[in-house]
């Protein structure tokens, strides 16, 4: 599994030629992960299950706290990161 997880993180990297993209990228890569991860302890501990709907609007909502909190003196809007994915 590890070996599948660190390829991906070099297929991404591999797609960006800046470096501001490059973090890009790895923030909705770490928000993927995350909010996978929680819904997956939500089905497995909780025993909650959302639609993918549901899941893609925690990840959309995840991306825009984490980008306004990194990204919060640079005049990139969350409509511009999305777009330069």
């Amino acid at each position: 599994m590890l070996g599948e997880i660190v390829e991906a993180l070099n297929s991404w990297e591999g797609t960006c030629s800046h470096a501001k993209d490059r973090s890009r990228w790895r923030i909705v890569l770490a928000c993927i992960s995350w909010t996978i991860w929680k819904e997956r302890d939500s089905r497995c501990f909780q025993s909650l299950e959302n639609d993918v709907q549901k899941i893609k609007l925690n990840f959309i909502l995840l991306l825009c706290f984490w980008c306004n909190q990194i990204y919060s003196n640079d005049t990139v809007s969350i409509i511009d990161v999305l777009d330069s994915l």
